[in-house]
């Protein structure tokens, strides 16, 4: 079964018009194809005027379209269009710009660039993975490498850090780190985690320095909450684009 995905920030919100266009789109296919509402954390099938209606898609909003079918990649080519007239499609690096425009606009301490996005083509174990989230972080933002590798390694051996099937978040608060950062790495193949719940195919890391005030540390509790929401945590794991992935996790910082 093929799948495919599109995701887009809103210009405008979902006019009746709209919906109906989308519904007539949706019947011309075989696969199965649901929008979702990232921000608002809603899904419902894109086959659905009336629900569709429901999810009151605002300007703004981070969206998403789940394709499955034997016919999604002609289904994607034709959504790609419609979601060109409603919003920015996300997938080319330029298209990450208005996402970390909100992010500095909001939280300037918090740093999260497409640069700190990578992708595992290969297998690799979950040892090379932390490292490698290690490397996407800026440098000059890391005091001591060691130290924080240590940090990321002994919280680890607590407990694997998966959220949800499929998505692990390890996090540390250590000294090490200058200011809040993130970075995320996705993974073609499945990295096995440790954990009950199975093997892992995103990974996001938070290294937060030591004494930040409670408020400061909001948006990752925010962040947490969210990608334990099954539709946000869906809506990443299927992202396929780094600036896609980006988008949802700051959207998920911010609301």
């Amino acid at each position: 079964m093929l799948t495919r995905e599109l995701t887009f920030c809103c210009r405008q919100g979902l006019t009746i018009t709209q919906a109906k266009q989308l519904c007539r789109l949706a019947g011309l296919f075989k696969s199965h194809i649901q929008f979702v509402n990232v921000t608002r954390r809603q899904s419902v099938a894109a086959a659905n005027q009336l629900a569709l209606l429901t999810l009151a898609t605002q300007p703004g909003d981070l969206c998403q379209l789940l394709i499955e079918g034997l016919d999604a990649e002609l289904a994607h080519m034709a959504f790609t269009c419609w979601c060109g007239e409603l919003g920015q499609p996300l997938g080319r690096p330029a298209t990450a710009a208005q996402a970390e425009q909100r992010l500095c606009g909001t939280l300037p301490d918090y740093c999260f660039t497409l640069a700190q996005l990578g992708h595992a083509s290969a297998p690799i174990d979950k040892a090379l993975a932390l490292r490698v989230l290690v490397d996407l972080l800026p440098a000059e933002l890391v005091r001591d490498r060691p130290a924080l590798e240590q940090a990321i390694g002994a919280r680890e051996q607590l407990a694997a850090t998966i959220i949800r099937p499929g998505l692990a978040m390890p996090h540390v608060i250590c000294p090490a780190i200058r200011q809040p950062s993130l970075s995320l790495l996705s993974s073609a193949e499945p990295i096995e985690w440790g954990s009950p719940l199975g093997p892992v195919e995103t990974i996001i890391l938070l290294a937060i320095p030591t004494g930040l005030a409670p408020e400061q540390l909001r948006p990752l509790t925010r962040l947490a909450r969210a990608l334990m929401d099954e539709t946000v945590s869906t809506a990443l794991l299927r992202a396929s684009s780094s600036p896609a992935r980006q988008a949802i996790v700051i959207d998920a910082l911010l609301s």
